[in-house]
């Protein structure tokens, strides 16, 4: 199970005996998306992006980069992906990339 400890940070837990397997407080707190067994991560303060694999073994990051028109905000809506496509709202600005596996 994957999630976000306020204390711990991104954090891989073994749902069955209820022990982490591995955290991570490298981002800060935010929200993810799962797709193509890939997490993207989204950073609530600075609207940072990254992709992670995911594994039991570690946070392994593939990728990230700064969402462009970034408000003062904090950046709430949980991203999402549809289609091959990642969508991120913040406030009234919608932005769209191509994530499809080529």
């Amino acid at each position: 199970m994957y999630g976000h400890a306020d204390d711990k940070g991104w954090t891989c837990q073994d749902f069955k005996r209820g022990a982490a397997r591995w955290q991570d407080n490298k981002l800060g707190k935010g929200s993810l998306v799962y797709a193509d067994g890939r997490f993207y991560l989204r950073a609530e303060d600075k609207g940072t992006v990254v992709l992670i694999e995911a594994s039991p073994e570690g946070f392994k990051e593939h990728g990230r980069f700064q969402q462009p028109d970034r408000s003062e905000r904090k950046a709430w809506p949980y991203p999402v992906i549809a289609h091959g496509k990642l969508y991120l709202r913040d406030m009234d600005i919608l932005l769209c990339y191509d994530v499809k596996t080529k």
